[in-house]
């Protein structure tokens, strides 16, 4: 299992989320911190950092990994409820930061094109800038992803 480590980014981000210095924090679950993406071209685009500093999902213990699985579709859930998709798209990479972490994207019929992959559709340069996460353009948004949330998390216990 993977250590914290100073250079990770995963690991700087959850300790921007629990110091109050992520501007997209949605909110701190049992095994992780919800926050929204740091592009928003896919509106609502979030994602689950891992508190635990494992590389690979087979690597948590057995019940951490079901709670972390059951936190990421809660995540969904409310993303899908506040963004009103048609699809989501979930994903798990970690070739780039090896510290656990579950993209959650909110695909629509008016993406540019709904059934491709996502990374390929992500704006480059100014382009890019346009879409970064901006917490006063994407504040409504982030309140009802987490208010959504609640309410998903309020009826599963």
């Amino acid at each position: 299992m993977a250590t914290h480590q100073d250079n990770c980014e995963i690991c700087r981000r959850i300790d921007d989320a629990r110091n109050g210095r992520h501007p997209g924090m949605i909110a701190e679950l049992d095994t992780g911190f919800a926050v929204l993406g740091d592009s928003q071209f896919f509106r609502g685009y979030s994602v689950l950092l891992s508190k635990a500093p494992a590389t690979e999902l087979h690597e948590l213990p057995p019940a951490t990994r079901t709670r972390y699985l059951e936190e990421t579709a809660q995540l969904a859930e409310a993303v899908a409820r506040a963004t009103q998709c048609h699809k989501l798209n979930y994903e798990c990479l970690g070739n780039q930061v090896h510290h656990l972490h579950f993209h959650v994207f909110p695909r629509r019929l008016t993406d540019p094109d709904p059934k491709a992959p996502v990374w390929g559709q992500m704006p480059t340069g100014d382009a890019a800038r346009q879409c970064s996460l901006d917490p006063a353009r994407d504040g409504d948004l982030l309140h009802t992803i987490r208010r959504e949330l609640f309410a998903v998390r309020g009826s599963s216990h």
